[in-house]
């Protein structure tokens, strides 16, 4: 009792009292999600606002079955690393659902009564070995309408979107309406004229297709004066001539908070081909009032050219075959050039597009600018005036200018706006030219006309409209009366994309790439990487010089014939045990060089382990020491 009473006793008892506060701190907050404390440069571990909003909305229960086989961590650890990030991200839901949520966590062992039902969720079944045995890493999650949405597997490498698919997931759940869009276009996708007068059977574009099989598409008149309220996502393609009226209702669908998708064009490929007329004005669309009010701008009259994603065309040739040429006005257009950073193209693998036009924002705008779709440096401008028509593929060739910078084709545009008509309704126009404007009849007392955005704007803007058309992106045929898409980019998707993640809402746009929980030990590899190649020269050296010996030791053992052993002179075998003596020098010396780097990266590894587990304690520990020692003296000197 004594001892403890002393003041090295306290000092310990104290510091015991302290680690046992710490050790139960952690489970009481791990436990229960009291507290939470992200230390990541991403901050990894906190609920996005956009994620935090759409759980607070949640009326009815949601139930989250967590499908995740243990054997596939075994197998592969980084798997369920990820699995753990997975779960851990899962349970702080569960804790800011405020009891709306639940979670229940399943590994399907094979031919069980869990295997069964991730099976029937539809979740990816995964060969784990020769034998057959799949593993699973999804999520079901189903409301009180028996609504379901999925994650067929967690991929890890769209560990940065993690946030963002579960998210979504909830939110398809808390509101399982089908997405209305409302489709206004000067552009017949609804059908194919071609295809009317070659006596086919009259489709809309693949793209509208596929829309249909999700989302409710409403085509709007060119001419309407006013967007429906129950559009979810507005879709404007190539809007060439649109009255001031209608681009006013597009004004005032945008300040009430529309999410819109517009598709404009400097030089519509597809309208050239139908008209047929080479003469005619360039077939272009634009939207510059709206645009400026929205803080971006697509150059007039030019065209994005690409030498290094240029789509290879056949040319004809007078008097030759046709020959295959690289058109830098249609491009190809890889991953590299799509954003990794938005869930709209962060998937996608390619994109084409035909004489696209370039997106630039405006210097002081209020919104945010952020490119999609770009082109490599290898880039000119091209006027449309050497493209419409019949273009000189080869003269393009060889004229090719790079301007040494990327140009944006696709761009998302977030953020406060005005109206593009401080002035208010304009008046419609007369079917007479000649004949004096009307001001506009409205049916009934009509509220004041919006000056400013009552929340964010949340645009996607693509300056080519070209690219919803399925010559440029598919390959369609008939099999047995129905209609086969074969997708050579992922244009449908870039569409289909654009549309959920807009009709997402306003909580689902600030759910950006998150970064990912396995971050690379920079400075242990730029180490390891020096140690590498410290001995990457001595190693290489032992090596040729060991081939050589062996090379040598060979010629001389087995001859052309295979010499035997009697027919060797003294000198010969002499040689052949020196040989045979550096033979084995060499390797031991590569040994070694082995062995010493190993030594190092060992070292390092010991080194950054006694820091991050060692060290904080033992300063903990010094620091205990340090006050006990000093407490007998403080009251020493308080006695005198």
């Amino acid at each position: 009792m004594r001892r403890l009473n002393a003041p090295g006793g306290r000092a310990i008892l104290a510091l015991a009292a302290i680690m046992l506060i710490l050790v139960a701190s952690n489970i009481v907050v791990g436990r229960y999600g009291v507290v939470r404390l992200d230390l990541t440069s991403e901050h990894l571990y906190t609920l996005a606002k956009g994620t935090r909003q759409t759980l607070a909305k949640i009326e009815e229960p949601i139930t989250l079955r967590f499908y995740y086989s243990n054997q596939l961590g075994n197998s592969a650890p980084a798997y369920g690393v990820y699995a753990q990030r997975v779960r851990e991200l899962l349970d702080q839901y569960v804790a800011a659902g405020k009891g709306k949520l639940r979670l229940e966590v399943y590994d399907p062992q094979p031919f069980s009564d869990a295997e069964d039902r991730a099976v029937a969720y539809g979740l990816q079944a995964v060969p784990l070995n020769d034998a057959g045995e799949a593993v699973y890493f999804g999520l079901a999650g189903t409301n009180s309408t028996d609504d379901q949405q999925t994650i067929a597997f967690f991929n890890p490498e769209r560990e940065r979107f993690l946030e963002y698919d579960l998210t979504r997931l909830v939110h398809a759940l808390a509101f399982p309406k089908r997405t209305v869009v409302g489709l206004l276009s000067s552009l017949p996708l609804d059908s194919d004229p071609l295809a009317v007068l070659q006596g086919r059977q009259n489709q809309p574009q693949a793209v509208i297709s596929q829309l249909r099989q999700v989302d409710d598409v409403q085509t709007l008149s060119p001419t309407i004066d006013a967007i429906p309220a129950n559009i979810d996502v507005l879709m404007v393609v190539h809007p060439s001539h649109l009255s001031d009226v209608t681009q006013f209702a597009i004004d005032q669908y945008v300040l009430r908070g529309g999410k819109t998708l517009v598709f404009v064009d400097p030089y519509s490929e597809t309208e050239a081909a139908s008209h047929g007329d080479a003469a005619a004005p360039p077939p272009a669309s634009d939207l510059d009032p709206l645009f400026k009010a929205w803080g971006v701008t697509m150059l007039p009259g030019i065209v994005a050219g690409d030498r290094q994603n240029a789509r290879r065309v056949s040319v004809p040739v007078s008097g030759r075959n046709p020959q295959t040429m690289d058109y830098v006005g249609w491009l190809d257009l890889p991953a590299a050039n799509l954003s990794r950073d938005d869930p709209i193209t962060a998937d996608l693998s390619h994109i084409t597009m035909a004489t696209a036009g370039i997106l630039e924002p405006i210097a002081g705008a209020t919104t945010k600018f952020e490119p999609l779709i770009q082109t490599s440096t290898d880039s000119e401008k091209i006027p449309v005036d050497q493209i419409k028509g019949l273009p000189d593929v080869s003269n393009l060739l060889a004229h090719f200018r790079p301007e040494q910078r990327q140009f944006v084709l696709a761009a998302r545009i977030t953020g406060p706006v005005a109206t593009a008509f401080p002035d208010g309704k304009p008046a419609a126009k007369p079917a007479d030219p000649n004949a004096p404007a009307e001001p506009a009849k409205e049916a009934g007392p009509a509220a004041a006309p919006l000056t400013q955005s009552t929340q964010p704007a949340n645009i996607v803007v693509v300056a080519d409209a070209d690219m919803l058309d399925d010559r440029f992106w598919a390959q369609t045929h008939e099999f047995f009366g129905q209609r086969v898409v074969e997708p050579i980019a992922n244009n449908g998707d870039f569409v289909a994309n654009a549309i959920e993640v807009l009709a997402g809402g306003a909580d689902l746009v600030g759910l950006r790439s998150r970064g990912t929980v396995a971050r690379p030990f920079e400075v242990v590899e730029r180490i390891q990487r020096a140690a590498d190649d410290r001995y990457a020269a001595e190693q290489r050296g032992l090596q040729d010089k060991l081939k050589q010996t062996q090379a040598k030791l060979h010629s001389l053992t087995a001859g052309e014939g295979g010499a035997s052993a009697a027919s060797l002179t003294a000198e010969q075998t002499k040689e052949i045990d020196k040989f045979r003596a550096d033979v084995v020098s060499m390797r031991q010396q590569l040994r070694q060089v082995q062995a010493a780097l190993r030594e190092d990266i060992g070292r390092l590894k010991v080194i950054l382990e006694f820091f991050d587990i060692a060290l904080v304690p033992i300063i903990v520990v010094a620091a205990a020491i340090v006050m006990a020692a000093l407490r007998p003296r403080r009251r020493r000197v308080s006695r005198v």
